[in-house]
C-alpha cells in the first residue's frame, strides 16, 4: 500500500512538472489554455506536498502569464513553496504582505525583504523587527529603498549583530552612519572612521574637555583588567560608560583592541593605565606591537573624538527604542524623524563627557 502511494506521489509530481515546463516554454497563452492550466495546476498544488510544489513554485512566479489563483495557493502552501512565492510572485495583495512583513514567521519576512519591489510601509516594518535574519536580508536588498529612519534603525540593530554590521559597511551606495558599526570594520576602516570623527569635533571648535576619571574608577579597571577579573571589569566598564554589559564584552573580545584603546581614552585613562589594561586583560599572548600600536591610536585620537565613538559603539535602549519607533513612522509621516536622529547621540556624548569631568 505505502509503496504504492509512493509510486503515485511521483507519478503526480512528474506529471505536475511536465505540465508546469509545457507552460513556462510559451510565453503568451490563449485563454483557454490559461484557464485549463489554473484548474490542473491548482489540483496538483491541493495534491501533491510542499516540497514537490516548491520544484515548480519558482518558474510559476517567474511567468507573466501565471493566473493569480495559482500564486494564490502557492502562498497558501506553506513550507518551501511558500517562501518562493512570497519572495518571488510579481503580486500580493498588499494587506496579506504588510501582515506577514509585520507579525509573520522569520522565513516568510525573511523572503518578503528579499523582494524587488517593497513599499515603504513593508520596509519599515520589517526593519523594526528584530530577527537577524530579517535584518541581513533587508540590508542586502540593494532593489529596495532604504529611507533616513530605516537605515538608522538598521545601523542601531547593527551594533549588536557583526553580519548585519558587515553588510551595512559594504553598501557603498548608502549614506550611512558607520560610527556606531566601528566593531565591524576591518583594521584600514576604522582608521578611516577615526580620522573623519577627529575631523568633525575639531571642526566644531569645542573646548576639549575630557579630564580622567575618578581615581577610584581607574583603579577599579586597572585592577580587574591585571587580576584577569573578566566579569568584574565588564562591570566596572558598563558602569562607567554607560551602557549594556553586552556590548562591553563585545568591545573586549574584540581582537583589534582599537574599541578597547577608545574607551579608555574616552574615560581619560593614562597610558601607563591603558598599557596596564591591555596586558591585563583577558589574551592569549601580549603582543607587543599590537600594545604599541593602540597606544599610538589613543595618542593621536583627540579624546573628544573617542567619546563619540564609544557613544556610538555603546549607545543606549533608549536611542534602540527611539530608532525603531522612526522606521516604523518612516511608513507614513517623515516628520519624527528630525527628533529621532542625533540629540539622542549628542546626549550620550555629553552624559560620558560629564561622567568623566
Amino acid at each position: 500500500m505505502f509503496l504504492a502511494r509512493s509510486h503515485r506521489q511521483r507519478a503526480d509530481a512528474a506529471l505536475f512538472r511536465t505540465i508546469v515546463d509545457q507552460f513556462v516554454a510559451r510565453p503568451l497563452h490563449p485563454s483557454a489554455d490559461i484557464d485549463q492550466f489554473e484548474k490542473l495546476a491548482s489540483g496538483f498544488i491541493e495534491l501533491l506536498d510542499s516540497d514537490c510544489v516548491a520544484d515548480c513554485a519558482l518558474d510559476l512566479c517567474r511567468h507573466p502569464e501565471t493566473p493569480a489563483s495559482v500564486i494564490a495557493r502557492l502562498l497558501e502552501k506553506g513550507g518551501e513553496a511558500t517562501r518562493i512565492a512570497f519572495e518571488f510572485a510579481p503580486t500580493i495583495h498588499a494587506e496579506v504582505l504588510r501582515a506577514t512583513a509585520e507579525h509573520g514567521p522569520v522565513e516568510l519576512a525573511t523572503a518578503i525583504a528579499r523582494r524587488a519591489t517593497l513599499e515603504r510601509r513593508v520596509v519599515s516594518m520589517l526593519a523594526s523587527r528584530g530577527e537577524s535574519e530579517v535584518l541581513c536580508a533587508l540590508a542586502a536588498n540593494r532593489r529596495a529603498h532604504l529611507g533616513q529612519a530605516t537605515r538608522r534603525a538598521l545601523v542601531q540593530a547593527g551594533r549588536d549583530d557583526l553580519r548585519l554590521a558587515r553588510i551595512l559597511l559594504d553598501r557603498d551606495d548608502l549614506a550611512l552612519d558607520v560610527e556606531p558599526l566601528f566593531l565591524a570594520a576591518a583594521k584600514s576602516e576604522r582608521s578611516q572612521i577615526v580620522v573623519e570623527a577627529s575631523a568633525k569635533v575639531l571642526a566644531a571648535s569645542a573646548p576639549e574637555n575630557a579630564s580622567r576619571p575618578a581615581m577610584s574608577t581607574a583603579a577599579e579597571i586597572e585592577a580587574c583588567a591585571i587580576a584577569r577579573d573578566a566579569d568584574a571589569l565588564i562591570g566596572v566598564l558598563a558602569e562607567a560608560l554607560d551602557c549594556r554589559k553586552a556590548r562591553v564584552r563585545a568591545i573586549l573580545a574584540d581582537a583589534g583592541g582599537e574599541a578597547l584603546a577608545l574607551a579608555l581614552l574616552a574615560l581619560g585613562a593614562s597610558e601607563d593605565a591603558a598599557i596596564r589594561i591591555f596586558l591585563g586583560a583577558d589574551r592569549t599572548t601580549q603582543d607587543v606591537e599590537r600594545v604599541r600600536s593602540l597606544v599610538a591610536l589613543m595618542r593621536s585620537t583627540p579624546p573628544r573624538a573617542a567619546q563619540r565613538l564609544v557613544a556610538a559603539m555603546t549607545g543606549s535602549v533608549r536611542q534602540d527604542k527611539d530608532a525603531r519607533r522612526a522606521a516604523l513612522a518612516e511608513g507614513g509621516s517623515t516628520q519624527p524623524l528630525a527628533k529621532a536622529r542625533s540629540p539622542g547621540r549628542k546626549r550620550r556624548e555629553r552624559e560620558l563627557g560629564a561622567k568623566v569631568g
